[in-house]
């Protein structure tokens, strides 16, 4: 049996490794008392697998993995026991049982969204310009260093939204909210959006300039739109 866990991650978890989290989350998932299925061989692991890596520093108030059970029983205070052993930053905020035809969780990633949240001052005062100038463009070329040379690309085909938020007296902070590809082989990420979007006005960023925050990760429906890896599951 299949199940698909939905969790958030804010605050210094934000600068630990995907790898050092997912050892994390097996070891939470043993002393949570979960009935979890492990693999046959030499050296059996949890079948436990996350949809998309969170880069280091970048919080989320979305993220998904999935897990095989020999068993359901128990499993009605998963979300309880396993938030138990959850460290500081991380909530367990779903647990939802999947078909067994189900895909898992990293191969039903097409997009994502996100809130980057600015702290860089002539970015903040550019915000609507920036956002307005991209939207208007016809296309927004990306160049990165590849072993075979330079790779162009065009990111007005991979952002299927975007728009802005501005410093407000109920707490929103200057902000580019987007949704992008996020599939295996056309994932943006939002440091290059950000360098695109300000670099008609000679800005460039440091890492502490802005704070990316994920907010939901999305599958497709039956009909291409995007909808959360959660969508349509039933909550245990």
């Amino acid at each position: 049996m299949k199940l698909r866990v939905r969790f958030s991650k804010f605050g210094p978890v934000k600068f630990i490794g995907h790898l050092d989290i997912m050892r994390f989350v097996q070891k939470a998932v043993k002393a949570a008392g979960i009935p979890v299925k492990y693999t046959e061989g030499y050296s059996p692991h949890q079948i436990l697998s996350f949809a998309h890596p969170l880069g280091v520093g970048v919080e989320s108030e979305s993220e998904y993995f999935d897990l095989e059970v020999t068993t359901l029983d128990g499993c009605e205070h998963f979300k309880v026991n396993l938030n138990r052993q959850m460290c500081e930053g991380m909530s367990i905020l779903g647990v939802y049982l999947l078909p067994d035809d189900t895909k898992n969780a990293m191969a039903s990633v097409k997009f994502a969204s996100y809130r980057v949240e600015l702290h860089h001052k002539d970015a903040s005062d550019l915000l609507s310009d920036a956002v307005e100038r991209f939207i208007a463009s016809e296309s927004v070329l990306s160049y990165k260093e590849t072993k075979t040379g330079v790779q162009e690309r065009d990111l007005k085909e991979a952002v299927k939204e975007i728009s802005y938020v501005k410093e407000s007296n109920n707490g929103e902070k200057n902000a580019v909210i987007f949704t992008a590809d996020a599939s295996s082989g056309g994932n943006l990420k939002p440091a290059t959006l950000m360098e695109a979007l300000y670099r008609p006005f000679d800005i460039t960023f440091n890492p502490w300039d802005y704070q990316i925050i994920r907010t939901e990760v999305y599958k497709e429906d039956r009909d291409g739109k995007p909808v959360p890896l959660s969508f349509g599951l039933e909550e245990l």
